[in-house]
């Protein structure tokens, strides 16, 4: 066999392994991609919109919780504001 011959068989057994294991590569990434749409991506998709609904159900009972207390004593709720706006404006200077 000259080492013409064996260069060529060479040469088409790489580019047939190089073609496979594209071949293979592709094939996997589909599953990857199929398995992440259908496994994956809904149990994330309804964790994330049941954290947001439970924080805006905390942020909202906050905010009926303030009110409650500013309007059950007002005149102590003006005066820490007054003391923390004092503070903080002797801070930023």
């Amino acid at each position: 066999m000259s080492a013409e011959k064996i260069k060529n068989q060479a040469q088409a057994a790489v580019d047939d392994a190089a073609s496979s294991a594209r071949d293979e590569l592709h094939a996997i990434k589909s599953q990857l991609e199929h398995f992440l749409n259908a496994h994956v991506v809904p149990p994330l998709s309804d964790a994330a919109n049941s954290a947001v609904s439970n924080a805006k159900e905390i942020a909202e009972h906050q905010k009926k919780s303030v009110a409650t207390n500013v309007s059950a004593k007002p005149f102590l709720s003006i005066a820490l504001s007054f003391v923390t706006g004092f503070v903080l404006g002797r801070l930023s200077r």
